[in-house]
């Protein structure tokens, strides 16, 4: 009797140990969820079945190196906070940069709005590689679908000077813009030459931003792209 009470309660023991052991598997997965997603450590598990990846390019000159995505919207909705994972490798195929790193900005991990039905390049002026860039591949998680109206940005007097770009940012929606992050590119003979980032903290409800870009690559004699998702919906 002694024997099978021993064997009862070293069997409860183990139960209850396990059921503590999934508990806090959970509680520390809720906890990674509710990080900013620059504080986690980037994962895609599932990849999203509403946006595509039809182009990507990486671009190196003196300044840097950037790794561009096409990415288009295919469904009628739409779709914020979209996490995108950048693997960039150099001519032999070996991986030189991976953005998953915990502490990258939200901008450099995730895209911030992609309207329904619309393409945009997505910029990551950041890479910092360990050898020559020479290609880089894409992989895109599922976004929060928005269901509020999107803010009106415009793009104003955007003009090419000598490695960078400059121009205004019209908010002209009554949400204000919060880090708000701009894209821009040049095209000469079609193919991406150069392209850059900038932040602008805040982008007031019905004002005009300045916004200066500085480019990886040449862009003289291209033609310029700048594009500027809403960060802020409301």
């Amino acid at each position: 009797m002694l024997a099978v009470l021993t064997l009862t309660a070293c069997e409860s023991s183990q139960e209850k140990s396990a059921k503590l052991e999934k508990v806090a598997k959970r509680e520390a997965k809720l906890r990674a969820a509710q990080l900013p997603l620059a504080q986690r450590v980037l994962s895609i598990t599932r990849e999203s079945k509403l946006v595509k990846v039809s182009a990507t390019a990486v671009l190196h000159s003196s300044e840097g190196a950037a790794a561009l995505v096409s990415l288009r919207n295919v469904s009628a909705t739409a779709l914020r906070d979209v996490p995108i994972e950048i693997t960039v490798k150099d001519p032999h195929g070996a991986t030189i940069y991976k953005n998953d790193a915990p502490g990258l900005a939200t901008a450099l991990v995730s895209v911030p709005l992609l309207p329904a039905h619309a393409t945009s390049t997505w910029i990551d002026d950041q890479v910092q590689a360990s050898g020559v860039p020479a290609s880089v591949s894409a992989r895109v998680g599922e976004g929060e679908q928005v269901t509020a109206a999107i803010p009106h940005l415009v793009i104003e007097g955007a003009r090419l000077g000598e490695g960078e770009a400059e121009g205004s940012v019209v908010n002209r929606s009554t949400v204000s813009q919060r880090e708000l992050v701009l894209y821009a590119l040049a095209r000469r003979a079609g193919a991406i030459v150069a392209a850059g980032r900038a932040v602008i903290p805040q982008a007031t409800a019905g004002t005009s931003t300045h916004f200066q870009v500085f480019f990886i690559g040449n862009p003289q004699g291209g033609h310029l792209e700048v594009n500027a998702p809403p960060s802020t919906v409301g």
